[in-house]
């Protein structure tokens, strides 16, 4: 893939550019929600949090060369508890997929979590994205539980992966 830039995203004044990256990876978000992405998706994903975390441990990254977004991934800092770190969504666009990114904007999040003291990351897997199950434990993430459908939410089931950095 080359060296793709990796920053910090702006909700507001990225908007456009990660609204256009959802469009591009429509697949996945159909996966997910089964429907492409309206209008709000890109907003709710880099907004989505537990209403108790603060503001400032809910961000996002990007990466794309050429002024144009070719990834994103969501995190949460001290999520589930104070020191523990969460990744809410790695989305790639399909032309930078099996090249590196992915594993690249991953290794940028462990940097900068284990940099501000974090003992651990999760990840949720939808068990309907075996490709992302497999990425994850190339990462070094195990199996931490199984999250059962809510038949009220939108009828995946989860696999919780951890990455432990306590020694």
């Amino acid at each position: 893939m080359g060296e793709a830039a990796i920053r910090m995203i702006d909700p507001q004044a990225d908007l456009a550019a990660v609204s256009d990256l959802c469009l591009r990876a429509a697949d996945y978000i159909t996966l997910e929600t089964g429907a492409p992405p309206d209008a709000d998706y890109a907003a709710n994903l880099l907004a989505e949090a537990p209403p108790d975390l603060p503001s400032k441990d809910v961000f996002a990254f990007g990466a794309g060369r050429a002024g144009r977004l070719d990834g994103v991934v969501t995190c949460l800092r001290n999520f589930y508890a104070q020191g523990e770190w969460y990744m809410g969504l790695l989305l790639l666009d399909p032309a930078a997929r099996g090249a590196g990114l992915g594993a690249c904007m991953a290794q940028h999040v462990f940097s900068i979590a284990q940099g501000q003291g974090a003992v651990c990351i999760r990840v949720a897997v939808l068990e309907a994205n075996p490709r992302g199950r497999a990425f994850w434990e190339r990462q070094g993430f195990l199996h931490e539980r199984l999250v059962p459908a809510d038949p009220e939410g939108d009828g995946h089931i989860r696999h919780v992966l951890k990455l432990d950095w306590e020694a």
